[in-house]
């Protein structure tokens, strides 16, 4: 449940955020890394929100659903 609320409140504050501009090459690179996915549309917003969960808390496969997750819902 708490990782839940956790996700939630990640894509809200992405989604009211003014996320015009592409994420960098750094940012893209850690986050397809890190999980299995296509980061390469990502704004710096959202990339930002994805990097927040990465080196948040919580377990390695907890983190790696979410990311996907957030990905799979930006793009």
């Amino acid at each position: 449940m708490k990782t839940a609320a956790t996700l939630t409140a990640l894509v809200l504050a992405t989604a009211t955020g003014s996320a015009a501009f592409a994420a960098t090459d750094a940012q893209i690179a850690q986050i397809e890394n890190f999980a299995n996915v296509d980061a390469s549309g990502l704004t710096n917003a959202e990339a930002a929100s994805v990097l927040n969960v990465i080196h948040g808390g919580g377990s390695i496969s907890e983190k790696r659903s979410h990311v996907e997750s957030l990905v799979g819902k930006y793009q």
